[in-house]
């Protein structure tokens, strides 16, 4: 399986689109880990892919949940925009969520940075910002890969920008 992540797209989504549309494989689905939830369903609708969102703090009038568990090929996923964990402090708050929920990937946003942290058997996965990065970083989404052999995370930049 192979999933696009995508986080805090800010109401730009052109970059994801077309690199979607640029795939010579295609992708399973899309999780958006909010800021903006309305950005996934355009995204959805303009590429077809099947999505799964979250609602992040800019997210207010979505009807949508701040966190999304999955089940995977036997692998637990957990979908969060990380507000509610301090991501842009700690990873402790939402390695403790980690634990609670026997998770073996957490894939977060928020913090606008790029991150893959693997703490205590937990893979943590920040895909960065799609369109407003921080700290010198660039526009970015990731890749999810779930097979028998594991989870494969991969950072990509957008150089459709």
């Amino acid at each position: 399986m192979r999933i696009l992540v995508v986080s805090d797209t800010h109401g730009y989504i052109d970059p994801v689109v077309a690199y979607i549309n640029a795939q010579s494989t295609p992708f399973d689905g899309l999780w958006h880990l909010g800021d903006y939830y309305k950005d996934a369903i355009k995204i959805g609708h303009l590429t077809g892919l099947q999505v799964q969102a979250v609602k992040g703090n800019c997210d207010s009038y979505a009807d949508a949940e701040d966190d999304l568990s999955l089940k995977i090929m036997g692998y637990h996923v957990l979908l969060t925009h990380g507000h509610h964990y301090g991501v842009k402090y700690s990873l402790l708050k939402i390695h403790l969520k980690a634990i609670e929920g026997y998770y073996d990937l957490v894939c977060f946003g928020h913090t606008h940075r790029v991150a893959q942290v693997r703490e205590g058997g937990v893979k943590f996965f920040n895909p960065g910002s799609a369109s407003e990065p921080r700290s010198g970083g660039y526009p970015s989404v990731g890749i999810v890969e779930i097979s028998d052999m594991g989870i494969k995370t991969t950072i990509v930049p957008l150089s459709f920008i």
